[in-house]
Parts: C-alpha cells; structure tokens; sequence
C-alpha cells in the first residue's frame, strides 16, 4: 500500500458525512432505544430524509462450497421464478430476493494458492484484497480491510465498524481473520462473538453513564423486555398524528424485532446455563456464552444479522463485519447426508477426515452441499430483516468466502453474492462473469457505492491486476 494512501486512511476526507442524530431515542431512565427512519417525524428519525446513508456489511463465510451446486449453470437476468425453480442450486434459497441480488463469478484473491494455510490465509485476503503473511494461527494481512476504509470515510468521527463472529471463537484454531487495522502489517481486529454486546448497546446498557450494570441487573432480574421501560413513550409516539401508518407499522416492526432478539437470546442462555444456578437466561449471555458445535452457530449468526439490521436502521453504525465460521470449522451440522458420518464441517468439506488431506468422499460432498443450502437460509434470514426494515436500497450486503471450494482450498472463482443496491449505485437481479479480476477490483465498486465519493480507494484499495469497479456491476 503506497504512503499516500496510508495517509488518507488515517485523515480521510469526507466533506459529505453526515452525524448521527442524538435526538432519535425513546428514553426511559437508563434505557435509550433508537429509532428507525420516520418520515412524518424526520426530527426524531435516525437520519434526514433527504440524505439517507449507504450501509455496507461484508460477510466471510467458512471452508467454501460446492461449486457446481451453489449458483446458477448460466449468467443472466435472476428472476423470483427462475431462481426458484434451481432446486438442486443452494443458492435458490435466495429467490424472493432475486430483484435485489447480484451474483458475480470469476473473482480471484490476489494469492494464486495457498502457501501454507489456505483458510488462514484466505479469510486475511477476503476483505483487504491483499497478499496474506504467514499461515495458520499467525497469519496476517499485510494491509487495511474494506470495512475499516468505508468506516472512516461514513461513520461519525471515523468509529471503527462493528466487528462479529459466528463460531468457536474462543477455542477456534484460526478465529478473526477478516477486519484489519491499516499501516503497514494489517493489525487483526476482535470480534464480539456474543450478540448480547451489540444488543446491549442498543438499548443504551453499556451506556458511558455509569448506569449500564444496575440497569442490566434490572432487566434481568425481573425478566421484562427493554421496550417495557419505554412502553409509555413509544404509545406517545404511537399517538402522534404526523405518524403515517407506514411509519406506524415501521415502528412497531422495529420493537417487535427487539423482543424476538431478546426471546433468541434467552433461549441461547438457557442452553448456556450451568446446571443448579440460579440465574435467568440472559444473564447467562450478559456474563457471556458458551459456544456449542452442534449447529448453534446458524442461530448465532442470524441473530448477529438480525441485530446489525437494528443497529443500520437506527443509524447506530454504518459498518460492520461478519465472520460466519472458524477457519478449521469443527460444527457437526445434523443435515441427512452427515448422519452416518457426523463429520465436523471441516472435514466434510476436504471430503476426508482429516485438517491437511484432501479426499473424494460423496457423501461428504453431499452433507457439504446440504450445509450451503442452511448457510444461504440463514443469510436470506438477515435480508428478510433488511428487507423488512426498508434497507435494501440504502444497503450493500456482501457475502463471501475464504476459499472457493474445501478439497483445493483454491483462491480462484470465490463465491460472490451482492445484496443491495447502495442507494441505486449498483446492478440488481443479475448473475455476472467479472472474468477472472482480483477482488480488488470488486472493492473498488462497493467502496464507491458506499462513500459516493472518488477517492484514492475507490481506484486503488489493495492488490491486483486492473483498477477501477468489475465491468458489469454497476448499475
């Protein structure tokens, strides 16, 4: 990465960023939930209605898929109807969401194969565009990821973007790999793998007023939701005449959505309790979770998603991350083809049980395209959420993988789904062959969508063959 971008990263220039309205909360002692986007009320929404913001969340899947079963055999438009009919494609999942969809082929990472550690050092290439250094548990990037780049350029006072996890992070062989610090060596970010931290700071529990923990403690102890607190001000709201019952219907989607989380959460906390204690069961998320590798991990990243949703609704940040599996993913996913195996993810995907070989086991091929179909449920649930909250066309929702396919663990062809329009910057309802560019050139456009601003990154983020947006992707 050259100086002079360095330096812009750390003083970029954002003439057009707009700061997040203080104003838009439902208070209620220490609760103070944010609102969503109110037209009749735009004093009290979440952002103007004559500068409504791009939200970018990129998402890093695990261990690939399986190329010939994942998208479509042909480019071309992308119908409701026509990818629905693609029953044997994990990717028909998506259907109702064809219009918003862009599906892109031949994206290369800029390392043309693993040296030492093809997860380690594809999950270091996902987001920066750049070569990785090293391998396995010390791999590292060797440069800033997009996430950082779009978060300094539309957050308020540059704030680092949300950083997730949806895995074993705690005893992960290759854990967060995805958001990485500039200058010089990319510095690895952590990642919160517990949705409890994000919904905490929702709805203002970790508030920098000192009353985060006795206010937790209350919600705990007496097992009410955190709308109760704020029960008498949202029917205030409710009441209000300049409401349209669009706005109506926004609101209360949006604290229906905080109860389900809730609900979500509690139930993880009941399988997390320590048998004989006597806490309830957001304590036990609230004191932190333990991770099970039974398939929890699909719960926790819908629930991550549906929580990021509520937090680019309400303005909370404009960025954020996701990391969907460890590197050596260790999950034994009850699909049907896995029930005689019961094969950690890991192994289904290098189609032998083993961490380094690599065989041709079909039915592990098969449990392998089963678990791309669950993966594509859980991403269509969080562009339910997206859809539901109106965010489409104010989104780009990027899902990807840290390698194409498990047996190779080849940087070639990575999988590629765009969601999202970035407020009608790029192509909907289409599947596009980028013929054989660096993903650097896949963030160029998305880094464009997201700042609507040329900047040095919107040419030149990363490393590779060509600058500038694919041909293709933009609208």
């Amino acid at each position: 990465m050259n100086s002079k971008i360095v330096t812009n990263l750390a003083h970029p220039r954002v003439p057009h960023r707009r700061g997040i309205n203080r104003r838009a909360f439902l208070r209620a002692g220490g609760v103070a939930i944010a609102l969503p986007f109110l037209e009749g009320l735009p004093s009290r929404s979440a952002w103007a209605a004559d500068s409504p913001p791009v939200f970018s969340l990129y998402i890093v899947a695990a261990c690939g898929v399986v190329g010939d079963r994942f998208f479509p055999d042909k480019t071309g438009p992308l119908t409701t109807d026509g990818l629905a009919a693609m029953t044997d494609k994990a990717t028909h999942v998506l259907a109702p969401h064809a219009p918003n969809l862009l599906f892109i082929r031949g994206i290369n990472f800029p390392m043309r194969g693993p040296t030492n550690c093809g997860h380690a050092q594809g999950l270091c290439q996902a987001l920066t565009a750049r070569p990785a250094q090293g391998g396995g548990k010390t791999a590292s990037s060797t440069g800033v990821s997009a996430d950082v780049v779009v978060a300094q350029l539309v957050n308020e006072g540059g704030a680092d973007p949300l950083t997730l996890y949806a895995g074993n992070l705690r005893n992960g062989y290759i854990a967060e790999r995805i958001s990485f610090k500039g200058g010089g060596a990319g510095q690895v970010r952590s990642a919160d793998d517990n949705p409890y931290t994000l919904y905490s700071k929702l709805v203002g529990l970790t508030s920098s007023g000192g009353g985060g923990r006795p206010l937790a403690e209350e919600l705990l102890s007496s097992r009410k939701s955190v709308n109760d607190f704020v029960r008498e001000e949202l029917n205030s709201l409710m009441r209000m005449s300049a409401l349209s019952s669009a706005d109506k219907q926004r609101l209360q989607q949006h604290f229906d959505s905080i109860r389900d989380a809730e609900v979500t959460m509690g139930q993880m906390g009941s399988a997390c309790s320590q048998a004989g204690l006597a806490t309830s069961e957001l304590e036990a998320l609230e004191r932190g979770f333990a991770f099970k590798t039974d398939g929890m991990i699909e719960d926790v990243a819908k629930l991550h998603l549906e929580l990021v949703a509520l937090a680019f609704a309400c303005n909370f940040n404009r960025v954020a991350t996701l990391q969907h599996g460890d590197g050596t993913d260790q999950t034994k996913y009850a699909v049907p083809a896995n029930e005689g195996l019961r094969w950690p993810f890991h192994h289904l995907s290098h189609r032998v049980q083993s961490d380094a070989a690599s065989g041709s086991n079909p039915t592990a091929e098969q449990a392998h395209a089963e678990i791309d179909v669950l993966r594509m449920q859980t991403l269509l649930h969080g562009l339910d959420h997206f859809k539901a909250r109106d965010l489409f066309d104010k989104s780009i929702i990027l899902w990807t993988n840290h390698v194409a396919d498990g047996p190779s663990h080849s940087f070639r062809n990575v999988p590629t789904i765009i969601a999202g329009s970035g407020g009608g910057y790029l192509k909907q309802g289409e599947y596009i062959d980028a013929g054989n560019v660096t993903n650097n050139r896949l963030f160029n456009g998305l880094i464009a969508a997201a700042v609507r601003d040329k900047t040095e990154w919107t040419e030149n983020f990363g490393e590779g063959e060509g600058s500038g947006p694919i041909d293709g992707m933009l609208a």
